[in-house]
């Protein structure tokens, strides 16, 4: 895979973008499956993701950039990934606070939680990683939502996220592959990262 190819792909697939996306995935495209038949609150709740998972923290890594608490928005060095990720956890975490307050108010299905749990789970889990040993957030991030698209299409027999998956399982390969042409990560940091992404949301949608 060329550079640019490369660089496109780790754009496209950016941990920071995929909650929004499944999200999207969840109240539109398998909309059965998590029930929100107000078209309003499925707007809000992706407004809800898009504005406390991506919006925030990015302008939460500008800032540090600006600040020069780290030398790239890449964070190549590990060590100045603490901060970034403990930080960012607790976005996500307090998100999902929000979302579990609202869940009565706007009747959202137990099954949409479980999913943003196991996003911030697996989060937290990175964070908790970064602290010893550096692995690939890109590809822990794409093989966690394979693993739980997979789970959610096995325990509730849901046939519409055949197309999904298979488009996922794809990208799972395009972003270990980008990652390795630009030399972001070892072949061992995205095994590691595969190995914690995948099954981690496995099994908090399977079996919780």
């Amino acid at each position: 895979m060329s550079a640019r190819l490369a660089y496109i792909v780790s754009i496209i697939f950016h941990p920071l973008l995929l909650p929004s996306g499944v999200v999207a995935l969840l109240l539109y495209v398998s909309p059965h499956l998590v029930t929100v038949n107000n078209k309003e609150i499925r707007l809000f709740l992706l407004q809800i993701a898009f504005s406390f998972t991506f919006l925030l923290p990015l302008i939460f890594m500008l800032t540090m950039k600006v600040l020069k608490v780290i030398d790239s928005l890449h964070l190549p060095d590990r060590r100045q990934r603490r901060l970034p990720f403990v930080a960012i956890s607790l976005m996500y975490l307090m998100t999902a606070y929000l979302y579990h307050y609202l869940s009565n108010r706007l009747q959202i299905d137990e099954r949409f939680l479980l999913t943003f749990l196991g996003i911030c789970i697996s989060l937290v889990v990175l964070t908790i990683i970064t602290f010893f040993y550096k692995i690939s957030a890109h590809v822990l991030a794409i093989s966690g939502v394979f693993g739980g698209m997979l789970a959610m299409a096995l325990r509730y027999k849901e046939i519409t996220l055949a197309i999904p998956l298979a488009v996922t399982a794809v990208c799972v390969g395009l972003v270990i592959s980008a990652r390795l042409s630009l030399k972001a990560h070892s072949c061992q940091e995205v095994l590691w990262a595969c190995c914690v992404g995948f099954p981690l949301n496995f099994a908090i949608i399977f079996f919780a």
